[in-house]
């Protein structure tokens, strides 16, 4: 009689689901007290591309509305961002981080590069560029905020297929935008292009 395969230990989604519960118990453990995932976003979302009113930070993190009120909230009451009128818009506020803000977002950021050694430790720097890489093609082909961010000078491409009525703007990390000009530097090298140095550097 033949083994058969466990189907919830052959589901990616169950195990994505349990990487996650594995992450936040072990930031909880490593770092107690620091913010948790939604907290960090709407903090680097607003110190990087700040003043932003809560809708379009909502928009760019694809949040709910609601449920950003409470974060921002214990974002502000923390000294972490503050709101001020739009000068744009005297109607509505917006959002921009405090310096503390932007000191404690650095702490958190180097908490994570902590956190991600301690949980990856047990593949290699190969396997983590290729468990990456394979994480930002599965968001890539379902949000447009994964993909590479075009360049200011390319024309559109043709094939690009549109995402809803309205264009929004893409928000990508530096790790994203740099692993995925190394993902395309192969074929950039062939013709020639000098994003070819920018993915090397």
């Amino acid at each position: 009689m033949t083994e058969q395969a466990d189907p919830m230990y052959d589901s990616p989604t169950y195990l994505m689901y349990e990487t996650v519960r594995l992450v936040r118990r072990t930031g909880a453990r490593m770092f107690p007290g620091q913010p948790r995932m939604p907290q960090l976003l709407v903090l680097w979302c607003v110190a990087r591309t700040g003043p932003l009113s809560q809708r379009e930070v909502a928009e760019r993190l694809r949040m709910d509305a609601g449920d950003l009120v409470g974060i921002v909230d214990a974002l502000e009451e923390a000294g972490h961002v503050r709101r001020r009128r739009d000068p744009a818009d005297r109607r509505r506020y917006a959002l921009e981080a405090t310096d503390d803000g932007r000191a404690y977002l650095e702490e958190c950021l180097d908490a994570r590069v902590r956190l991600n050694e301690l949980l990856f430790e047990p593949l290699s720097p190969d396997e983590r560029r290729l468990f990456r890489a394979m994480l930002l093609r599965v968001l890539a082909h379902h949000d447009d905020r994964f993909t590479a961010p075009a360049r200011d000078d390319a024309p559109p491409r043709p094939d690009a297929p549109a995402r809803g009525a309205a264009s929004r703007e893409r928000v990508v990390t530096p790790q994203v935008e740099a692993e995925a000009l190394r993902l395309q530097a192969p074929q950039r090298a062939e013709a020639g292009s000098p994003m070819r140095d920018r993915a090397s550097s």
